[in-house]
């Protein structure tokens, strides 16, 4: 007498992976049995390092009314961010995109009109990318002698 053992493994044709699809099954009973609900995995999303405080105000000056601000991040070397000038009084903010430097990310002039004396002036700049969050402290223009 010979055993002849068979697998319930069964290889699709054309090289396709078999994937493997859930029973349904009906009862007329008001219970009913729970199904194993496929676990969804997403994919890591990058990492975001926190700079906070570490956007330094490169030059900071009144113009013609306008608040004139430039600024870098060091050691963040990146060309993807968003550098955001804020005057903390009303909220008013203006945008430049970053510019990536030699270990150093560049914030070129971002201007705002502002009305009013200049040293009342209180201003910060945050830097966002997606891996980077970064800001500075608040700020004031400096006087000119």
């Amino acid at each position: 007498m010979s055993l002849l053992a068979l697998s319930g493994c069964a290889t699709p044709t054309g090289g396709a992976n078999a994937t493997p699809t859930p029973s349904v099954s009906a009862s007329a009973s008001p219970t009913s049995t729970p199904s194993a609900e496929p676990t969804v995995s997403a994919a890591p999303s990058p990492s975001v390092t926190a700079f906070t405080g570490d956007v330094l105000i490169v030059t900071a000056e009144v113009v013609d009314g306008q608040l004139q601000v430039t600024a870098m991040v060091p050691r963040v070397s990146e060309g993807d961010g968003v550098c955001t000038l804020e005057i903390v009084e009303d909220g008013r903010t203006a945008t430049v995109t970053g510019a990536e430097g030699n270990d150093v990310t560049y914030c070129g002039v971002m201007s705002l009109p502002v009305q009013g004396a200049a040293e009342d002036l209180q201003f910060r700049v945050r830097y966002d990318s997606p891996s980077t969050r970064a800001e500075s402290a608040v700020s004031t223009v400096e006087p000119t002698s």
